[in-house]
């Protein structure tokens, strides 16, 4: 590493899950100012170095950060407050046992360069969403309340708005009506540096400053989840900004607590949200992942650790409970923006509300589509019409383990095409959230059996297995058929 400022024309380093990094140095390398380092990976290594980049300029025009896991609170910290960082615009600190006090904020101070990070898998509480509102994202973009859901024009982009070329802010991307798409993982990074940039360039600035990469834009992708945040700093969030993109938020504590009459246990829920994704908030969300009462209603109530799973006669009790808690679930005909979708913690029994609300939910997926379509037909377009949505072309569930089910993982869900494709599509695939620790899907050989040994056979009658039933129902043919693609998958939690 000591010799990297004497690659001038190097662009990516990668140096993931490498051990321990070298701290040799050489008093004869000189660094070189006009370095074109733009992507810095580091994740992964236990013990990180910092001196090896503290001393030279190599961080000088990174564009692309990501020291996730290195599980070294001093070097990290040593690191981002070693440099100004004036191009960055992709920070990942995942792993990294953050607090809010220990959260780097002067990195964070980018004046709007930076527009994406990712936080996941720390101890972040509801402060840090306060933070990150006031330091990291634009002002709120004006809704677009005279939307007629009943009109066609609910399926197409924002129309362009027409200003002086005086009054044009050159930051918003959104002052046009377009959506700018950017990507943040490291392969598609690279390979739009490798289509978009000028790498013979002499100038250590590769992109010109017009590319939508180096917009000042302010955060509009935002990874959360795995943290402490509750459904209230959640709401506060999609509240207070609509230029998110891509969320991810996981699951999260329902808060104020509700205890669905089962003491000593701890509900999570999204409550009260859908409303906050309604396309006439302004909101351009089109990758989101979230927790499945979003569109079902039902909180996930457990005792003990999320992680260790749930136990049934939980679940008959919240599937039971108050719906009043979120009268209107969400509904893909609410917005057209939003294009990918990863409902978490969803349970693999049901005693029948859960099961409703997912196939409903698909339905509407198969109306959207429809209308979508039926736009498309509807006659002659020019490259001067505005652009017609997608609508929801990804679903992915995902399924919480039941605590006491693990011997119920199986290999594949048997004879049905959608689920059978479970395990090569799931694996990775969903590339929005490739990262996921993915298990086996569950069979359904047995329905209702998985029971906790205080379960009344009463009970046993109620539970139906959840994705059995989504099979039976994506069967039958007078079912609304949607095209996009349906993902399934088991996790650990949140």
């Amino acid at each position: 590493m000591h010799f990297m400022p004497l690659f001038k024309n190097v662009c990516f380093l990668i140096m993931d899950n490498m051990g321990q990094s070298d701290s040799n140095t050489s008093e004869n390398t000189q660094p070189n100012d006009n370095n074109k380092l733009l992507l810095f990976s580091f994740t992964g290594i236990p013990v990180l170095d910092y001196n090896l980049f503290i001393s030279t300029p190599v961080l000088h025009s990174i564009m692309y950060m990501d020291i996730s896991y290195t599980m070294n609170t001093q070097a990290w910290k040593a690191l981002l407050a070693s440099h100004s960082y004036d191009n960055l615009r992709i920070l990942k600190l995942r792993g990294l046992r953050l607090t809010d006090e220990s959260l780097p904020f002067d990195t964070l101070r980018t004046w709007l360069r930076l527009w994406s990070l990712d936080l996941r898998d720390n101890y972040l509480t509801d402060q840090t969403i306060d933070v990150l509102l006031r330091e990291c994202f634009a002002p709120k973009a004006a809704p677009n309340q005279e939307l007629d859901i009943n009109s066609t024009q609910w399926f197409y982009e924002d129309p362009p708005m027409y200003h002086q070329r005086d009054e044009i802010d050159s930051s918003d991307p959104f002052s046009s009506g377009e959506t700018l798409s950017r990507p943040d993982t490291a392969d598609s990074f690279m390979n739009y540096i490798q289509r978009y940039g000028n790498l013979s360039s002499s100038s250590p600035m590769i992109l010109p400053s017009s590319d939508p990469t180096q917009q000042r834009t302010g955060l509009t992708h935002l990874y959360l989840s795995s943290n402490k945040f509750t459904s209230r700093g959640i709401q506060k969030l999609l509240s207070s900004s609509n230029r998110l993109q891509v969320l991810d938020v996981g699951t999260v504590r329902r808060v104020p607590r509700f205890e669905y009459h089962v003491p000593n246990t701890t509900s999570y829920a999204q409550p009260n949200t859908a409303h906050l994704l309604d396309r006439r908030t302004g909101v351009h969300i089109s990758h989101l992942r979230i927790h499945h009462s979003l569109v079902t209603c039902v909180p996930t109530i457990v005792q003990g650790n999320l992680q260790e799973g749930f136990i049934p006669k939980h679940l008959m009790k919240a599937e039971k409970g108050d719906f009043s808690v979120q009268p209107i679930p969400f509904n893909p005909l609410m917005n057209y923006h939003l294009t990918s979708l990863a409902l978490t913690d969803i349970p693999t029994k049901s005693t029948g509300p859960t099961i409703t609300r997912l196939t409903d939910f698909l339905c509407a997926c198969a109306r959207q589509e429809a209308l979508l379509l039926r736009a498309a037909a509807s006659g002659p377009r020019t490259r001067h019409s505005p652009r017609l949505l997608p609508g929801l072309r990804k679903l992915r569930l995902e399924f919480l383990n039941e605590r006491s089910g693990a011997e119920d993982i199986g290999t594949s869900v048997s004879e049905d095409q959608d689920a059978d494709e479970f395990q090569a599509q799931s694996q990775g695939d969903f590339s929005f959230f490739a990262d996921e620790k993915i298990q086996s899907p569950v069979t359904s050989s047995r329905r209702g059996s998985i029971l906790s040994s205080k379960s009344s056979v009463a009970d046993v009658m109620e539970l139906k297995d959840v994705i059995e039933e989504l099979k039976i129902f994506r069967r039958k043919r007078d079912t609304p058929r949607w095209t996009g693609k349906l993902e399934l998958a088991v996790t650990s939690g949140q």
